[in-house]
């Protein structure tokens, strides 16, 4: 799954919970929160 985002949701990820609102937000969105499943995402961030 390859998620596009807004500038305004565009970030600086300083921790885990910088990383968590935006995940929930993205999940949420996309219909992808199955609650009777374990969920393993890999997120890969750049350094700029």
């Amino acid at each position: 799954m390859n998620i596009k985002l807004t500038k305004k949701q565009k970030i600086k990820i300083l921790n885990s919970d910088d990383l968590f609102i935006i995940m929930r937000y993205i999940l949420i969105r996309e219909d992808k929160i199955d609650l009777n499943r374990e969920h393993f995402w890999v997120v890969g961030l750049e350094n700029v």
